[in-house]
């Protein structure tokens, strides 16, 4: 896939980045999204950190930046136009969400901004 050309239709989307061994899943709203030189660069308008897995509920989350190696990834297109990618070296799974797809609501995440609207 040509994620170059790709990237820009998640803008203002969702990105959501788990692993299932390590119990963590993260999810928050792509600001802005970039294929530069071999790296998958996100940068986020908000993020949250999941209670558990599957989340029994959200916290907000300061990190405001995430990148992975395209190299390293195995992406798949799923439903909904949305795409997943396992990325083996560190067992996540990667899954982005056009802006119309599934959407966690920043109202449901404590602590997050008040700024985030």
């Amino acid at each position: 896939m040509n994620w170059k050309n790709r990237a820009s239709e998640f803008v203002g989307g969702q990105i959501e980045i788990q692993n299932p061994a390590e119990g963590y899943v993260y999810r928050g709203e792509i600001g802005t999204i970039a294929v530069e030189e071999g790296q998958l660069r996100v940068t986020f308008n908000w993020r949250a950190k999941g209670m558990g897995l599957p989340p029994m509920g959200w916290v907000g989350d300061d990190k405001r930046y995430y990148e992975v190696g395209l190299a390293q990834c195995n992406a798949a297109d799923g439903y909904d136009r949305r795409v997943v990618w396992y990325l083996p070296a560190s067992n996540e799974i990667v899954v982005l969400f056009p802006e119309n797809g599934s959407r966690l609501d920043p109202a449901k995440v404590q602590g997050l901004d008040a700024k985030v609207e």
